[in-house]
Parts: structure tokens; sequence; C-alpha cells
């Protein structure tokens, strides 16, 4: 009798080891004295492949909800970076995962010109005592972002939290003295078709940074990089551009073997970039058809285009 329950304890202990049972969750590897940790994407379990493709389903479930601006507050619409977490080497439980976001303002200083460029960034800790691969077919579910995580809230309950607490602020002041002789190119037109005309040319840009992501700026630490606003100041009586500036967040994380506390790192830039022309002229520089993206075609009164304008920000590094 005592042989068999014995056996029983035992396969009770596997069962636990194994994910069937969150309860026990990283205590069998702390009791052995070894407890390591990953990245989820070196954990020997992972498929590479679906964790990607899991993540690319949760950051549009997020846009789907989201998109609106209705989840950041006063921060508007957020664009998700990276979602990244750390597991036991062992059984993959979830130590804790982070998810980054990024936000963009862009506001011209109508008596000198100047765009002032305020990109709030947010590292959001998201827990559970879950293993990684109950985990992911959670964040591949129909509704990811409002599923009550075991030992936890939601996603979306966390992120709420997390969108509190912004960091990197620093939009500047606007000048106090001078004559309000300029206007954001978002301003400029007063006719919806117009208005397109310049929302298709910002578009135009950001299709041209995708395409050549991998050619240099995602080959650094910061391999999520989003495009965020792109704005200009524009002369009000002369419809002249005289500054534009280019936002761009992103993040990279870091999984220490030992505590499995992630460690984040979230950067924006803001990037000059130089015309020498009228608004009408850019956006035509811009939308013109052509097999040339229009990030790397010269600029009005330049010869210079919006990509070697990243390269001059150092985007790259």
């Amino acid at each position: 009798m005592k042989t068999v329950l014995a056996s029983l304890l035992v396969l009770s202990a596997t069962a636990c080891a194994t994910g069937g049972d969150e309860s026990g969750f990283e205590g069998d590897e702390q009791e052995a004295g070894s407890t390591t940790y990953v990245d989820i994407l070196d954990f020997s379990k992972t498929d590479q492949g679906r964790w990607y493709d899991t993540i690319h389903h949760l950051n549009a479930k997020f846009v789907e909800l989201c998109g609106d601006g209705s989840c950041g507050g006063p921060y508007g619409t957020l664009v998700p970076l990276t979602f990244a977490c750390s597991v036991s080497s062992k059984l993959g439980s979830v130590h804790e995962c982070v998810w980054t976001f990024a936000t963009s303002s862009l506001v011209v200083d109508t008596r000198n010109a100047r765009v002032l460029a305020d990109v709030p960034l947010f590292q959001c800790k998201i827990f559970s005592n879950i293993y990684s691969n109950k985990l992911i077919p959670i964040l591949e579910g129909n509704d990811p972002l409002r599923v009550v995580l075991p030992g936890s809230e939601t996603i979306m309950k966390q992120l709420d939290v997390c969108f509190q607490n912004p960091l990197n602020m620093n939009p500047g002041e606007l000048a106090k003295l001078g004559t309000e002789s300029y206007v954001a190119a978002t301003d400029y037109y007063t006719t919806a078709a117009n208005q397109q005309k310049w929302v298709a040319a910002k578009a135009a840009l950001v299709h041209g940074f995708d395409n050549i992501c991998g050619d240099t700026f995602c080959s650094s630490d910061f391999n999520d990089l989003q495009a965020m606003d792109f704005e200009c100041s524009v002369t009000k009586s002369t419809g002249n551009v005289k500054a534009c500036t280019w936002a761009f967040a992103g993040s990279y994380h870091v999984v220490p073997e030992k505590s499995g506390a992630i460690q984040t790192t979230t950067r924006a830039w803001k990037c000059d970039v130089k015309v020498k022309g009228s608004l009408s002229q850019l956006i035509t520089t811009l939308t013109a058809a052509g097999t040339t993206e229009a990030i790397r075609r010269p600029l009005p009164g330049t010869d210079k285009t919006a990509y070697d304008a990243l390269l001059d920000c150092q985007l790259s590094q």
C-alpha cells in the first residue's frame, strides 16, 4: 500500500511540473535551487513562427479595440511596439511580460514655425500565473485583451493602469511673443479634398519606411521601430514649408537569467526633414506616380530625401 501511495504522489508531482496545475507554478524549479529564466522566444518548446504570428494577432486586436484613441486617455492613438515574456528555462512558467507602446503629438508653434514633438512611451508589465503553452492560445483568441488571466486581471485592465504613467514626455513650450504667421500643414487646407492629399502624402512616407525598414533601420537593437506622426509648419501667407519633423519610436528588451525581470529600453526620435518649397510641391513629390518610394525622392528645393534625413537623425543606432 505504501508503495502504491508513493507512486501516486510522484505522478501527481509530475503533473504539476508539466503544467497540469498552475498552483505549484515556479515552485518546482525553485525547490531544485536552480531556477533560471529565458526569453519566451528562446524557450525550447516555443515555436518561434507561431509566437511572431501570435504577437501580430495581439497587436491587431489592440488596434481593433483601441484604434479610435479611446484607450489611451489624453494620449490619443497608441501604437503597440513589442510584447515580450520571460519564462522559466525548464518548465516555461511565465515570470512576467512587458508590452511597449508609443504615441505622438506634433504641434506647430504659430509664432516661430518650430514643430514641437512629444512622443510619450509606455512600458506595461503584464502578470499572470500561467505556463507559456497555455498563454499562447489565450493570446491567439478572439478577445485576448479581455480574458481574465490566471492569478491576475485582464490584459486591458493592466494596460489601463500603465497608460496613466507615460515616459519621455517632453512637449516643449510655445512662444509667447511674436506674430502668429505659421500654421500646421494639417490645418493649412480648408477643403476636405486637399486635406486628404496631405494625409495621403504622410501615408506614402510611412509606406516607404515600412518597405525599407529591414534595409538598415530595423537591423539595429530597436527592431520594432515604428514611424509615428509627420508634421510641417507652413507660412500662412505663402504656403511655403518652413520646417518638418518626423517622429519615431522603438524598444528592445533583455531577460536576465537570474531574476527574469525584463529589462526594457524604449526610445523616441524626432527627426528634422528639410524642405524648401511649398506644401503643394511637397505633396506632389510624395504622392506622384512612379516606382521610387516617396521616402527616397528628393524633396522640394534640395537634393536630399526623407531617407537621408533619417540617416542624419541616426535612427539606425
